[in-house]
Formats: C-alpha cells, sequence, structure tokens
C-alpha cells in the first residue's frame, strides 16, 4: 500500500497528468476497467490523501474536485502526453475525412508520439519503474481505434486489415491501403506480345496491362503488378491455361464484379482469360513456387533434308537433360547449368526439313534450346541427336499442368 501511495505522489509532483497517464502507470492492476476510469479513481483516492495533507503533489491534479481542507489548483497541460489524449477526437475525424472515398472494412490503427511524449513517460518511468505500466503508444492505438471504429462504423482488425493508419503525431497522418489479388488464368492468342510490361517501352502492350486495365478502371488503384505461373516466350502462343495473380496496389475500391471484368478483358481477342476470383497473397507465392509439367507444340526448321526414320532417334530426348541458361537471356538472367527432365515427346514429318515436334517437359525447360541446343549449351538436343542444325518456329505452349 505505501509502495503505491508513494508512486501516485511521485507521478503527481511535477505536475499535471490526465486521467490516461495517470491511470496507465497502474495498467497491469485490476481487469475490466480503461486506464481513463482507473485514472479516475486513483486520482479522487490521491485528491483524499491530500485533502488530509498526507502526501505533497501538484494540487492543479485537482483542478475540479472540491477539497475541504485545500485549494485545487488551475487546469494545465498533462506532462506526460502533452494534451494529445485531449485532441483524440479532432484526430479521429480527420481520419475519416482522409478515408472517405476508400473502400474498406476492416483497419489497423498504428501511432508514433513525438520524441518529446516518449521523453516524458522515460523520465516518469525512471521515477516510479515499470512493473505496473503500459507504454502510450499501445493506449493512444487502442483508444483512437475504438473512437474511428464508431465514426467510421469499421471493424480494428489486427490480423486482416484493409487499411493500415498511421498517426505520427509530429508530421500528420499517413494511410496505406492493403492491394487486393485477383486469380485467374490466360490464354495468349497473339504472338509479339510479353507478359508483364517492359520497362524500355519496347512492347506496346503486354498481357498484364490487358488483364489490369478494367480492373484499374473500377479499383483505382495506384498500379499492378502481375504474377504468373511461369512464362511464354513473347512469340510464342499460349492455348493452355495459365494461371495468374493480378494484385493492384492502393485500390480505393475492392468489391466489384468479377464477372463483367472477365467479359470486359475478353473483348480484346489478344488474350482471353477466364475462373476469375478474388485472391491472396499467399496463393501468389504458390504460383511463383509452382512447378507443374507443361506440353508445348512447334515446327522444327532442318538446314538439311531428315528421313523419316530418323525422328525415332528423337526418343533418345525422354530422360533428363542439362542445359546452360540461354545465350538469348545470358544478359538478364545468371549463367547457371539447369537440369531438367522431359517425359514424352512425338515428332510427325511436314516435309523433307520440316517436322512437327511435340513435347512434354518439366516446367523451366527450354524448349527452343532443346531443339537447336544453343552451341551445345544444352544437351542433347534434337540438332545433336539429327547432327542437323535446327531451328524451333511456331512455339505454342498447348497444355498446363496446375500444382498449386
Amino acid at each position: 500500500m505505501e509502495t503505491i501511495v508513494k508512486k501516485i505522489e511521485t507521478i503527481m509532483k511535477s505536475g499535471y497528468v490526465c486521467d490516461h497517464c495517470l491511470g496507465r502507470q497502474f495498467a497491469q492492476l485490476l481487469t475490466g476497467t480503461t486506464n481513463v476510469e482507473r485514472g479516475k479513481s486513483i486520482r479522487m483516492f490521491a485528491a483524499i490523501l491530500y485533502d488530509a495533507d498526507e502526501i505533497d503533489v501538484d494540487p492543479s491534479n485537482f483542478y475540479g474536485i472540491k477539497l475541504r481542507n485545500k485549494k485545487s489548483g488551475d487546469k494545465k497541460k498533462c506532462i506526460v502526453c502533452e494534451g494529445a489524449f485531449d485532441n483524440m477526437g479532432k484526430v479521429a475525424k480527420k481520419i475519416a475525412k482522409k478515408l472517405g472515398k476508400i473502400e474498406f472494412d476492416t483497419f489497423l490503427m498504428g501511432t508514433r508520439p513525438t520524441r518529446k511524449i516518449l521523453e516524458n513517460e522515460e523520465r516518469l518511468w525512471d521515477k516510479i519503474g515499470i512493473e505496473h505500466c503500459e507504454p502510450i503508444k499501445a493506449e493512444f492505438n487502442r483508444e483512437l481505434g475504438k473512437v474511428l471504429e464508431n465514426i467510421m462504423e469499421k471493424k480494428a482488425d489486427i490480423k486482416t486489415p484493409h487499411v493500415s493508419i498511421l498517426y505520427d503525431m509530429k508530421n500528420g497522418i499517413s494511410i496505406q491501403i492493403k492491394s487486393i489479388y485477383i486469380y485467374g488464368e490466360y490464354q495468349k492468342l497473339k504472338r509479339g506480345i510479353p507478359q508483364t510490361k517492359w520497362p524500355s517501352g519496347k512492347y506496346k502492350v503486354s498481357i498484364e496491362q490487358i488483364v489490369a486495365k478494367p480492373i484499374m478502371k473500377v479499383a483505382r488503384g495506384s498500379g499492378h503488378k502481375f504474377h504468373g505461373y511461369g512464362r511464354e516466350d513473347i512469340d510464342a502462343l499460349c492455348t493452355g491455361w495459365r494461371p495468374f495473380v493480378i494484385e493492384i496496389l492502393s485500390p480505393k475500391k475492392r468489391s466489384f464484379n468479377l464477372k463483367e471484368i472477365q467479359r470486359e478483358i475478353n473483348r480484346d481477342k489478344r488474350v482471353k482469360v477466364r475462373s476469375l476470383r478474388w485472391s491472396s497473397s499467399e496463393e501468389v507465392v504458390r504460383i511463383k513456387q509452382g512447378r507443374g509439367k507443361k506440353e508445348y507444340k512447334c515446327v522444327v526448321v532442318c538446314k538439311r533434308p531428315i528421313e523419316k526414320n530418323e525422328l525415332k532417334q528423337l526418343k533418345e530426348l525422354e530422360r533428363i537433360i542439362a542445359q546452360r541458361t540461354p545465350t538469348r537471356v545470358l544478359h538478364r538472367r545468371s549463367n547457371l547449368l539447369r537440369k531438367r527432365r522431359v517425359f514424352k515427346i512425338s515428332a510427325k514429318p511436314l516435309s523433307s526439313k520440316k517436322f512437327e515436334f511435340k513435347v512434354l517437359a518439366e516446367s523451366g525447360t527450354y524448349i527452343k534450346e532443346l531443339v537447336s541446343g544453343d552451341m551445345g549449351r544444352t544437351r542433347p538436343s534434337i540438332s545433336s541427336i539429327l547432327n542437323n542444325e535446327c531451328t524451333c518456329k511456331n512455339l505454342i505452349v498447348t497444355k498446363i499442368e496446375k500444382k498449386l
């Protein structure tokens, strides 16, 4: 009892301490009550002790309380929070106004007190210890969150907030909006289109831009990212359905009709999408890590004529092959040796120097180099087996196995 009284006296001796900051120094005592309620109870108890001349504290702590034997002082600013809790209602209104045009259901409140306030708290803790205390940041987050819940009729949610709010007591309010994620599967029906936008601007349009355009129009995001389940070469078609997740950054609207979006995308005959649904950042990870088998079809053009019987030798490719990073992408990828399994191949003559080639291979297999050999960087290859200079033409990704 004597220790608690001594702490109360020490807290209130240097100047006025508001109910929030007073009660917070004993936050680990009692349950089912707030720091404000705790602070008011402590203040009334201290007023009795002060009126009985048993403690020596700043009389401003009893402003508005009628004492019998002593005078209460004038109202002052709290020596810990410096009036921050008094301004909470104004701050909440400013936040609500800032969020007015943003669609969201859940939020996370964060606070960054000024250095001066944190130093005030540290000085007090140096005097009384931290045995029963709660940091001002924790209380301000919680109490401001409660005010916002009432004003905006939204829910505070630590795990899955749609928006994260930071109230910096020095620099003001900042809002971070959580991305929305949409899963889908696409076919690329025209050659010469990259999957994602090229920084150099070499290609005018990408699959990412075609898919993102109608979504951005309704979501009003700040940008977008495309996460594909692998990618086909720019000059290849993809008639198999390739999974993807498109991420819309900082969307102001996060609920809309995906069926209408799908119809809008499919008006562009270069790309076709299906199975649009809401997704998550966790699914993005699975998309990036997926390694399903892929089936390809192409026309192989040979430098010299070939016999039909020669094509039977290509069964030798149904094995694990070794591929060094192709020379065509060495400028942007590390020079590594990769081993990939070729599961099944078939070849059908088209002319004396051409044949149709179909292959089922492990994800990440470079098909063009499987044909050409890339000057020996892929072994074995069609070129090495046929002892002929062969080139891959009209490459098409025909099937994609989903392993998500």
